[in-house]
């Protein structure tokens, strides 16, 4: 890559084939489409990644990437980060990918067929990051935040994914737990409804729409939730995460138990199992107040004092073993692979 540091690259109509790096001596500069439907990078089910950024101040805008088996745009270890107006379909794995990145944010972004999360920002202590304005759509999980702390998820539609929005914590990897999350104004619709590619960890938790694993003092208020197959909203804790591979012939280990969150004045309806649902074995003072909802488990959750009584359907259900639940979901679900998703519509340009 021949641009210096400040530089803009204005990339013209025309489909490209991926695998480009941005490696860290090349920081702030911006890569922009001049058509965000016409400028596609095409992997061809071959290239891992679109464009992979190891540098800080990085903004790539206004383009589309699809059929790379792992992800579209990946940041790694890369603060200021900007992924705005992107399209992304058909990846194996990711459609934006931000790890170990603090200041930055992705919005006015689509992502549809990840076969695990359209929108993943993960292992920042204090990510000071937002996901504003985004849709997620027919991926296995919409926006995933392992260890991410710090974060705002707000005005963004979650549709027909497997799971809609999932901060959550695992010892495996760096900066649990997760805490401080925000999660306002989205609308989730039809989590666990219809077939999804599922490559994913988090598959046991298809069928949620917002999910609260492990996570703490987190803020989840003024959201709707609407026909999730399982649980509208839930809290639950979660063990240490087995690599797939790995023989699971011992306990995985104690379990973060997610404390201090508040559930505040959301609108529920339509859940299979139960609108709001709070898991046994969890911390103290999550609170579920004033929200619109028909059924809960433990029965009339909302508004009772702040508690750490839940249920124990709700337990058994969301916390065994991530093996086991992701093979469970592959043997019940059968999903179908993530280049058999259908394409997205066209999708605006940045002004």
């Amino acid at each position: 890559m021949r641009a210096d540091p400040g530089d803009t690259i204005l990339v013209d109509r025309g489909t490209y084939p991926g695998g480009y790096v941005v490696p860290r001596e090349k920081h702030d500069i911006t890569i922009r489409g001049v058509d965000r439907n016409a400028v596609v990078l095409g992997g061809e089910n071959t290239r891992r990644s679109g464009i992979v950024i190891r540098a800080d101040g990085v903004s790539i805008l206004n383009l589309s990437a699809h059929d790379f088996p792992v992800d579209g745009f990946r940041w790694e270890d890369a603060d200021r980060f900007r992924a705005s107006y992107l399209t992304v379909w058909n990846v194996g794995q990711y459609g934006i990918y931000v790890e170990g990145g603090e200041h930055g944010r992705l919005d006015h972004d689509y992502v549809s067929g990840a076969g695990d999360a359209a929108y993943y920002v993960g292992e920042c202590a204090h990510c000071d990051a937002a996901v504003t304005r985004v849709v997620a759509t027919l991926s296995a999980v919409g926006y995933s935040g392992t260890n991410a702390s710090d974060v705002v998820i707000r005005d963004s539609i979650w549709d027909r994914n497997g799971a809609g929005i999932l901060p959550n914590t695992y010892a495996n990897e760096a900066h649990a737990p997760q805490r401080q999350a925000t999660i306002v104004h989205n609308t989730v619709t039809g989590s666990g409804r219809a077939r999804v590619p599922i490559n994913t960890p988090l598959a046991g938790f298809i069928g949620i729409g917002i999910g609260v694993a492990g996570g703490s003092d987190d803020a989840v208020r003024d959201n709707s939730v609407r026909a999730s197959e399982r649980y509208g909203i839930a809290v639950f804790p979660t063990a240490r995460r087995i690599a797939f591979g790995t023989p699971v012939a011992h306990d995985p280990g104690p379990p973060w138990r997610p404390a201090g969150n508040a559930v505040t004045r959301n609108t529920v309806s339509g859940s299979g199992l139960a609108d709001l649902a709070l898991a046994n074995g969890v911390g103290a003072s999550n609170c579920f107040r004033a929200n619109a909802e028909r059924t809960s488990v433990p029965l009339r959750l909302d508004g009772r004092r702040c508690t750490r009584v839940g249920d124990a359907g709700v337990t058994r259900a969301l916390t065994a073993g991530t093996r086991k639940m992701f093979d469970e979901a592959l043997r019940r679900r059968r999903p179908p692979e993530y280049t058999e998703m259908p394409r997205p519509p066209a999708q605006p340009n940045m002004p």
